[in-house]
């Protein structure tokens, strides 16, 4: 079976040193990154938040010393399911040129 890529910019997979919130309120569903691109991106977390909602969004990306905070960011869940939540951000991750240095 023939299955055609759809994804139109480069993508980070395997990120198991990175976190991202999605955040709503006081609400906060923590998961770990699996993959980034400038789009969006694919979190495994333990609670599914609701599909076609926005949200703000924080990502942690941890190094051996220290850790960079990508704040102020927002993204609708666009899927929700046993294997992970995904998000499309509503503006272009413009700092995904950073996140190779840290992986």
């Amino acid at each position: 079976m023939h299955s055609e890529e759809r994804r139109e910019s480069y993508r980070l997979v395997d990120l198991s040193k990175a976190t991202c919130n999605l955040i709503d309120g006081d609400d906060r569903i923590q998961g770990t990154l699996k993959n980034l691109s400038r789009t969006g991106f694919f979190i495994e977390a333990e609670r599914q938040p609701e599909i076609s909602k926005s949200y703000g969004i924080e990502i942690i990306l941890q190094g051996s010393h220290s850790r960079l905070v990508v704040d102020d960011l927002f993204g609708v869940v666009t899927r929700a399911d046993g294997e992970g939540v995904a998000v499309e951000f509503s503006k272009s991750f413009e700092w995904l040129v950073l996140a190779p240095i840290f992986f």
